[in-house]
C-alpha cells in the first residue's frame, strides 16, 4: 500500500493449524519517493516456499519482462489438485527477532511490543495455480481473524504474488510494494507525520500492493502500478468490491481501503478501517 494506517480460533507456541480445506481455490499517503519498477518474476514450475523468515530477498527490476495492461500478471497454466490450507501461530522467534531488529521494522519505539507479534505461515495459491508458503506478521489479538481471512482466500483460490516479511525488502514499505509483496506489520509511522501507521501495531495487510494500488487524484502509490489504476480491469489478484478478497476480510470485520472516500487504497484491509 502507500503510506496509512489486518476459524479456527489458534493459540499457543509454535501451534500448528491444520485446516484441511480442499479449495477450488496501502496503506497510505502517497509516497514521498518514487520507487523504481520492480519488475514480476514467474514462480518456479514446482511449488516453492518464501525465504525462512529473517532472509534477504534481493528484487532486480531488469531480471523479468514488466505487465501491461490487459495481460495476465501469470502466464496460464493447468490448475494443480485441491489443496489443503494449512497455517500456524507462533511467537516470533530469535531468528525472525534478530532480522526485524536489523531491518528496522521493529524498534523498541514502535507502539506494539515484540512480545504482542505473532508469525503467521500461511498456504496461499499462486499466479502459476499452485499452493506456496508464505508468512506474515500481525498482532496477536487479530491472528486467528487473519488466519481465517486467509484461508477463505485460499478456498476461493485468490492468487497472491508473493507473501515475505518485510525485512526481505530492508523494511521499505515502497519496495515491498513495487515486488507485489503481501505483507503485514512494519514500524513505520504515516509519511510525513507523527502518526503510527495500522502496519506498526500489526493490524493491516496489503495484498498484491502493486495490483492494487493506492490512488489519491493522479497520485499512484507504488508509482509502478499506475497502469493498473483502471480498475475496470479485471485481472487475476485485483481486488474488487464484492470479491472474495473483500468478502473474507469483511466476514472477520475488517475493512477495505477501497470504500474510503477521500483516497482509494485498493490493496489494503485493516482492523479499525483505518
Amino acid at each position: 500500500m502507500g503510506r496509512l494506517g489486518l476459524g479456527a480460533a489458534v493459540l499457543g507456541t509454535g501451534l500448528l493449524v491444520a485446516l484441511g480445506l480442499f479449495a477450488a481455490a496501502g496503506c497510505g499517503s502517497p509516497a514521498s519517493t518514487a520507487a523504481s519498477p520492480v519488475s514480476l518474476s514467474p514462480h518456479p514450475a514446482t511449488p516453492a516456499t518464501s525465504p525462512a523468515p529473517g532472509a534477504t530477498a534481493t528484487v532486480n527490476p531488469s531480471s523479468t519482462p514488466r505487465l501491461s495492461p490487459g495481460s495476465s500478471p501469470r502466464p496460464s497454466l493447468s490448475p494443480s489438485p485441491a489443496a489443503s490450507f494449512s497455517a500456524a501461530i507462533a511467537p516470533i522467534d530469535a531468528a525472525t527477532r534478530a532480522a526485524m531488529l536489523a531491518s528496522g521494522s521493529w524498534r523498541p519505539a514502535c507502539p506494539v511490543a515484540i512480545s504482542d507479534l505473532r508469525l503467521l505461515t500461511l498456504t496461499y495459491w499462486g499466479f502459476d495455480h499452485r499452493p506456496h508458503t508464505g508468512h506474515l506478521i500481525v498482532n496477536h489479538d487479530v491472528a486467528t481473524q487473519v488466519v481465517a481471512a486467509m484461508r477463505e482466500l485460499f478456498r476461493a483460490r485468490f492468487p497472491i504474488e508473493r507473501m515475505e516479511l518485510v525485512d526481505a525488502y530492508g523494511a521499505s514499505d515502497e519496495r515491498s510494494m513495487a515486488a507485489d509483496n503481501t505483507s503485514a506489520f512494519n514500524g513505520r509511522r504515516v509519511a510525513g507525520s507523527a502518526v503510527w501507521s495500522q502496519h506498526a501495531f500489526g493490524r493491516a495487510i496489503d495484498i498484491n500492493p502493486l495490483l492494487n494500488p493506492m490512488v489519491t487524484g493522479d497520485t499512484v502509490d507504488p508509482a509502478s502500478g499506475a497502469r493498473f489504476a483502471e480498475r475496470s480491469l479485471h485481472l487475476p489478484g485485483m481486488i474488487r468490491a464484492g470479491d472474495a478478497a473483500v468478502r473474507a476480510f469483511e466476514a472477520v470485520g475488517w475493512h477495505w481501503g477501497g470504500r474510503w472516500q477521500s483516497l482509494k487504497d485498493y490493496q489494503h484491509f485493516s482492523a479499525n478501517g483505518r
